[in-house]
């Protein structure tokens, strides 16, 4: 996966991540907010319905005292139906719609035709004698409670019925129905509309609500808090108005539909989304834009890599417009400088030194100072030198001689022999340090045996040809860098190399001279011819014994 998209993908799930945040919260506040406020709507229906009743109790006991009328009491103990036109003249029904009787020994007294107690269609009289009858029969002579109740008569009338027994002097003989009509409607307008309905018993009492008999069975459960009705949401409460009452529970349910505020949500959702895809999609311009800012140099950054991988050091990156990428850029450049640098210095220290010994150098292996080691020590000269340059160009003079050393350094390598110095025409190549590859003295004579037959093969086409000896002797040395911090040279100094010095000395043209240290450890393929006497060489009190490499097999 590349940058790019990553970058894309973390920005537009933080994008994605906040709107869904957001539309979480905003339905959550919103619902929280919505459900207070129905709260509120259905206390304060309630509460009216509760002040309502309040306050028409307590003018009803004022108004329909009968306590003081004697003729009152007279016919309410006879049960006479005349009490009806005595009460007319006694009480005062202020705005009632009806008002029935009933006497403690004989239960609710059917009005004459004539009276004024309301209501008197044979239809109503029937209906509202069957719903006050039970009250009117749990009258007692210690009845002293005002009741309340509602009822419900043909035509889907409702009233709101208060019974008030009537006191003489310290017992009761009768009760008196106080009947009004009420009217459920919306307190609020739109459609927000509050539906308020009257459960009395089994029976539900209003207006605009589909779907009654689901209300009936599943509202009737108090921990119901919404309830679907004919298609629709509504939240639902509940308040009982006449607790206590000796007529049946009276439950005020109110309806508050919720289509308008599912239709809010959605609104709201809608919105919400819109401008998340909005923000998703100016995310996703700006995460582009970005990314590319941020990918382009990143992409210059590798591609310059791979050339420096390649072995490209002059690649260079240019300045970049963020301030960072300006500086990894000129870090960059910095390295690859150093890297060129290193490189030049490496090179020119292979040219002046050994490969071996540049890379030991150049990795700190290498210390001012010596150690002592088990090596094996070539020099290689050419015979008659100057007197074959006696008269030459000097400029064709250089030429053979950089074409003899090259040929020969060529064959050194292949034998992992270490050039410790070029001395005008003579070569110096140590075996065995800075690093022993095992069989330094076989290295070394097979080395010299190939050298060898390298310059008879340049001999047939130079201008000059040339002859050499080598001499090789071995034994223990002091390796390492001598000279100072600032300069030094690596090589080998000890008894054994004056004595290949003077080996290479005294071997003729196309002669390889070996000690006896190097003869010893040499296989059986290598042959080996001693000389006829030893060698008498200068610097060395003693005769040395020396050997003709005379053939190799392999």
């Amino acid at each position: 996966m590349t940058f790019r998209t990553r970058l894309l993908q973390i920005i537009l799930a933080v994008v994605a991540a906040t709107v869904a945040a957001v539309l979480v919260v905003a339905q959550s506040q919103n619902s929280a907010s919505f459900d207070s406020m129905v709260d509120v709507i259905f206390n304060q229906q309630a509460e009216g319905f509760q002040r309502d009743q309040q306050a028409q109790t307590a003018a009803v006991e004022f108004q329909a005292s009968l306590g003081d009328s004697v003729r009152v009491f007279a016919a309410l103990e006879e049960g006479d139906p005349e009490t009806y036109n005595v009460a007319s003249d006694e009480v005062r029904l202020g705005d009632f719609d009806f008002f029935r009787l009933a006497a403690t020994n004989g239960g609710l007294i059917a009005p004459p035709a004539d009276s004024r107690a309301g209501l008197l269609d044979v239809e109503f009289q029937a209906s509202l004698a069957q719903q006050l009858q039970p009250i009117a029969s749990q009258l007692t002579s210690e009845t002293i409670d005002t009741n309340l109740g509602f009822v419900r008569l043909p035509r889907d009338r409702i009233f709101r019925v208060l019974a008030l027994p009537v006191r003489k002097f310290d017992h009761t003989v009768g009760q008196i129905f106080l009947g009004k009509q009420i009217k459920l409607a919306s307190d609020t307008p739109g459609s927000h509309r509050l539906i308020p309905l009257i459960a009395v018993g089994d029976t539900i009492l209003g207006e605009g609500v589909a779907d009654v008999q689901k209300l009936r069975f599943e509202g009737a459960d108090p921990s119901v808090k919404k309830l679907e009705l004919g298609g629709q949401d509504y939240r639902i409460q509940r308040h009982v108005l006449n607790p206590g009452s000796a007529f049946p529970e009276t439950t005020l349910i109110s309806l508050f539909p919720l289509a308008e505020f599912q239709d809010q949500q959605h609104r709201l959702i809608l919105r919400v989304l819109g401008i998340g895809l909005f923000a998703l999609f100016i995310a996703a311009l700006l995460a582009f834009a970005f990314s590319r800012q941020l990918s382009r140099p990143i992409d210059a950054l590798v591609g310059a890599t791979h050339e420096v991988s390649q072995g490209n050091l002059k690649v260079r990156l240019p300045s970049a417009v963020l301030q960072e990428f300006s500086s990894l850029n000129s870090a960059f450049n910095e390295m690859t400088e150093g890297l060129a640098l290193k490189e030049r210095y490496h090179s020119v220290l292979s040219m002046v030194t050994d490969s071996q010994v540049a890379e030991q150098l150049m990795a700190g292996k290498i210390q001012l100072g010596g150690e002592a080691r088990e090596v094996s020590i070539l020099f290689c000269d050419i015979r008659g030198y100057t007197a074959m340059t006696v008269g030459r160009d000097p400029a064709e003079v250089i030429r053979i001689l950089n074409e003899h050393m090259g040929a020969l350094t060529a064959v050194v390598y292949r034998w992992h022999g270490v050039i410790t110095q070029f001395a005008g025409d003579a070569v110096m190549v140590v075996f065995g340090a800075p690093t022993s590859h095992g069989h330094d003295p076989e290295n070394a004579v097979r080395c010299a045996w190939e050298m060898i037959a390298a310059r008879a093969d340049l001999n047939q086409n130079s201008p000059l040809p040339l002859g050499i000896g080598i001499g090789i002797a071995s034994g223990a040395v002091v390796a390492g860098c001598i000279g100072a911090e600032n300069r030094a040279d690596y090589t080998v100094v000890g008894e054994r190399v004056n004595l290949a010095a003077r080996l290479c000395s005294a071997a003729a043209a196309g002669e390889i001279i070996v000690d006896e240290s190097t003869r010893d450890p040499l296989p059986a393929d290598i042959q080996l011819q001693s000389l006829d006497e030893p060698l008498q060489l200068k610097g060395f009190a003693s005769r040395i014994l020396a050997y003709r490499v005379t053939s190799i097999s392999s």
